[in-house]
């Protein structure tokens, strides 16, 4: 093997080394973000839902999915919290936009 050979394929390794690495870092951070954006949002809004009380449970889906609102495709996040209100349980619906984090709906159901 020539000199020239040698040299290339010792960069060759170092680059795909190198590409391999941060390949894989990225792929974790960005899982890691995906992993942690639900939990933030949720915890968003019940900081919000608890300065007017208690809340007896909360959820957000774990998955965005694709939904149309108002004319518009967003990458949404779906979740809910219960709270006691009246002495009747009380159920708040929200929907989250994933990219820009707004709050695109919350409504308010009844239980039984």
């Amino acid at each position: 093997m020539t000199e020239a050979s040698k040299k290339f394929l010792k960069y060759t390794l170092i680059g795909f080394a190198s590409g391999l690495t941060v390949g894989a870092t990225a792929a974790f951070s960005w899982h890691f973000k995906e992993k942690q954006l639900p939990e933030s949002l949720l915890d968003e809004i019940k900081s919000l839902f608890l300065k007017e009380g208690p809340i007896e449970g909360s959820w957000i889906e774990a998955t965005p999915r694709t939904i149309t609102w108002r004319g518009d495709r967003h990458l949404a996040y779906f979740g809910g919290i219960t709270r006691e209100e009246n002495q009747r349980l009380v159920q708040y619906q929200f929907i989250f936009d994933a990219k820009t984090k707004e709050l695109l709906d919350l409504k308010k159901e009844a239980l039984a």
